[in-house]
């Protein structure tokens, strides 16, 4: 397998294949995300010290009547399921988005054409797309359980803390921190194997039609009947992963300042005018109005277009990869043939 030129071809379509960049922004857009919230509590005391003179020295607390109390359940529930919604949303983007990568480049390595945005939005909108999430949940989950287990088993030697033995105990602890250390290197290094094995189910689900266990054992079996050839494309992709990601730190840093003119000029500029007519916080206001969505935009766009690049070209590298894997074996099945008799 010739990586160089898989790698050359990759970023000649990537760079000329101007439909991709959609998908790949799409994907650069909702390939992860993460939210939390958090609480807290109050607590008081009202006995006898000195300098308590039975008052809350802060105030009093508001009341807070059943009415609210539902709105603010209402809202919070509200709330929840518009997030859900998000996650939901995006998952689908997301996965549509890659499927008509796949399928696109597939297709444009077939026959030379180029396909239109909304041909790949009917190529990716399909039952492929359903299935190669489940892989990705079936894969994500038997790696959760499988390091739960084998952490629990390495928690074991902690089970001499039951006796008074301070010896056992030291032993016990330097045995579990150790089998401890073994299990996390052995995700890292089963993480990295599964990897390698969904980026080519994905297009075995993609590009051959298969269910979700198919797919999985597919790209197993791919693998590990290439595995000097995908390990070495893993590292030439992390490497460049490296090295894109230290070339877009500064374009990064310099969009930063641009959305901050973009957005911070106009900012000002309203909560100026806005401020010879009202006082108080409301120029403020209104100048956040205008100035963070200006901002946003400033910023998301061409950071969507950017990571969406780098996801067009990764995607293109494995696609290729994965047609020129399906190639050799071809080549390897005829050669494995017997030869036909002679007369």
């Amino acid at each position: 397998m010739n990586h160089i030129n898989i790698l050359k071809r990759a970023l000649n379509i990537t760079i000329n294949y101007r439909a991709l960049w959609i998908f790949g922004m799409l994907l650069a857009l909702t390939a992860g995300g993460s939210g939390g919230n958090g609480g807290g509590s109050n607590t008081s005391s009202t006995g006898d010290h000195p300098g308590y003179n039975g008052q809350n020295p802060f105030g009093e607390f508001p009341h807070i009547t059943p009415e609210i109390s539902n709105s603010i359940i209402a809202i919070g529930i509200g709330i929840a399921c518009f997030i859900l919604l998000l996650v939901v949303a995006a998952a689908i983007v997301r996965y549509v988005s890659e499927n008509a990568l796949i399928h696109m480049v597939d297709e444009h390595e077939k026959s030379g054409g180029k396909l239109t945005v909304r041909q790949g939005f009917r190529l990716g909108w399909s039952r492929a797309a359903w299935k190669m999430f489940l892989i990705d949940l079936l894969t994500g989950l038997s790696i959760m359980v499988g390091f739960l287990l084998l952490l629990a088993l390495a928690a074991l030697p902690l089970l001499v803390w039951l006796t008074k033995s301070v010896p056992l105990q030291i032993v016990g602890s330097v045995i579990a921190g150790g089998l401890a250390l073994l299990v996390i290197f052995a995700l890292i290094i089963a993480s990295l194997a599964v990897s390698l094995i969904v980026l080519f189910a994905r297009r075995a689900c993609a590009l051959e039609d298969l269910g979700v266990r198919a797919s999985i054992r597919r790209g197993y079996e791919m693998v590990r009947g290439r595995l000097g050839d995908a390990v070495l494309m893993g590292v030439m992709m992390f490497g460049i992963g490296l090295i894109w990601a230290l070339i877009t730190i500064p374009i990064f840093l310099a969009i930063l300042a641009a959305a901050a003119l973009f957005g911070g000029l106009p900012a000002l500029l309203v909560g100026s005018i806005v401020g010879l007519f009202a006082s108080g916080h409301t120029p403020w206001i209104v100048a956040a109005i205008v100035g963070i969505p200006l901002f946003l935009i400033a910023m998301v766009i061409p950071g969507a277009l950017i990571g969406g690049w780098q996801q067009v070209f990764s995607s293109t590298t494995w696609t290729l990869t994965y047609r020129e894997t399906l190639a050799l074996e071809q080549v390897k099945g005829k050669d494995e043939l017997p030869a036909p008799e002679t007369t």
